[in-house]
């Protein structure tokens, strides 16, 4: 059957694990204050968005944004920006979560921004820590009318 793409058994690997299955896993609201941007000695444009709070909500938990995070980002020459946030959840019972979202937003023809990411959640030992074993991918949302709010959907890869 053909591929779109080789997979590495054409390189020499006995067999290909696949396409990893995704299944969401939480819906994430960041609230965020007014940023800073301004353009570098280098060129490029940095921004911070400070994360002042916000809601999560899974299937089995729900958890509100600590304030105190940030959302930094490098705008590069093409409009998108990279972007690399840094917030805690605190799960409804108490447990903390350190999330680490990583990707790029794109801008729209409507103003919006769309993006893809990677996440990784640092959690204590408990009964959430097979948070902290997933891998993780995002996708977010910035609305061109909405300058308060960030929305993510985080994915788990599953096998």
């Amino acid at each position: 059957m053909p591929h779109d793409s080789p997979d590495m058994t054409a390189l020499g690997a006995p067999l290909s694990p696949g396409q990893p299955g995704l299944r969401r896993l939480c819906a994430i609201r960041a609230d965020i204050g007014p940023q800073t941007e301004f353009t570098t000695t280098q060129g490029h444009g940095r921004a911070l968005f400070p994360i002042l709070g916000g809601q999560a909500v899974a299937a089995d938990w729900s958890a509100t944004i600590l304030p105190g995070g940030a959302d930094v980002a490098r705008r590069l020459e093409d409009g998108t920006y990279e972007v690399e946030a840094r917030y805690i959840l605190q799960l409804d019972d108490g447990t903390p979560v350190m999330v680490m979202n990583a990707g790029r937003m794109v801008p729209q023809p409507d103003g919006s921004y769309h993006g893809r990411t990677r996440a990784t959640l640092e959690v204590p030992d408990g009964p959430h820590r097979a948070l902290g074993n997933m891998v993780l991918f995002g996708t977010a949302f910035s609305g061109a009318d909405d300058p308060d709010h960030v929305y993510i959907e985080l994915w788990h890869a599953t096998i």
